[in-house]
């Protein structure tokens, strides 16, 4: 009876789910034009944007239970390796959005076959050491990179009719919409799936996982890899949404990493979904604070003590009050 009562349940939460998404959808799409606003579509693209990148490390840390203090690192690898193919080898910035996943990835691989088998701060400082390591080669490599002086990036040609100039910022945001789509309905199959069974299982407990015969090392690797590729992906449209790059802390460093991780912990650890709230809701903040200039960084480390401290679920766990 339990069971009957059990399926009837999740059958009619499914459609009440969908319904959910497609209002969230619908605000994502008809708010933009219907403020008209360049300044509050460029806010709008700088949450979503942050947001992805919070889900995305959230699929590391919170699926997982691995600590990337080089988060920002990532980014940059997707962000030059798709620039730099255009700007030297004249590849199109839509070839480069793969570019720029295949590179994140790379180095998530590269880094991850190092580093997995560390734990905890270890494997956080790690990261941190091969991201900071990147980031010195670009500023000191100007000849091919342009470093510090920074690399002029092409924008998305046009695509089936569509205008991709960089002052359209409406269609920048609708392409980050479907890109954001594409990534979140990935990692929530992923994490669905046995893979992602396992991906907890060592979050968990990873002795117990490796004694039922299960490899956490090799599902570690594919969990940071994964992240890694979607991180290059987003990196790569930042990259030619920006315009310019220059590898600098705020951009690449350790600034940036820390918001991203604010983001993932107040938006909530474990859910995905939480951090695209977090997103929207940090970067208004980040916006209406502008003038405090560095000392926002203070406010996000004290707002992520808070989280840590007395909700540790995030806004993840007011979904019962508020949806």
């Amino acid at each position: 009876m339990s069971t009957v009562v059990a399926a009837a349940g999740v059958m009619s939460s499914t459609p009440l789910r969908v319904l959910k998404v497609v209002i969230l959808l619908g605000l994502l799409v008809g708010v933009p034009p219907f403020v008209d606003s360049p300044y509050v579509t460029t806010v709008l693209i700088s949450a979503l944007m942050f947001g992805l990148f919070g889900a995305i490390y959230d699929l590391m840390i919170g699926y997982a239970g691995l600590t990337n203090f080089g988060y920002a690192g990532f980014i940059a690898a997707g962000a030059y390796g798709s620039a730099l193919a255009s700007f030297h080898y004249g590849l199109s910035p839509w070839f480069g959005l793969l570019i720029g996943g295949v590179c994140g990835g790379l180095m998530g691989f590269l880094t991850g076959v190092i580093t997995l088998r560390l734990r905890g701060l270890y494997l956080g400082l790690t990261t941190w050491f091969v991201a900071e390591a990147l980031r010195f080669t670009i500023s000191n490599t100007p000849d091919y990179t342009r470093g510090m002086l920074g690399l002029a990036v092409e924008p998305f040609p046009d695509l089936f009719g569509i205008d991709f100039a960089r002052g359209n910022l409406l269609t920048h945001y609708y392409l980050l919409v479907v890109l954001g789509a594409l990534i979140m309905l990935a990692m929530y199959l992923l994490v669905r799936s046995k893979i992602g069974l396992a991906f907890k299982a060592i979050r968990e407990d990873q002795l117990a996982t490796e004694s039922l015969g299960l490899n956490a090392t090799k599902y570690k690797l594919i969990n940071f890899t994964v992240a890694c590729f979607l991180t290059g992906v987003l990196g790569s449209f930042y990259a030619h949404y920006l315009g310019i790059l220059s590898p600098t802390p705020e951009e690449f460093g350790v600034p940036r990493t820390v918001e991203i991780l604010t983001v993932c912990y107040v938006g909530g650890r474990g859910t995905l979904w939480g951090s695209l709230f977090a997103g929207f809701l940090l970067v208004g903040f980040q916006e209406y604070f502008r003038e405090l200039e560095a000392w926002r960084l203070v406010m996000y480390g004290a707002l992520l003590i808070l989280i840590m401290l007395f909700a540790p679920k995030g806004l993840a766990g007011l979904k019962k009050y508020v949806w």
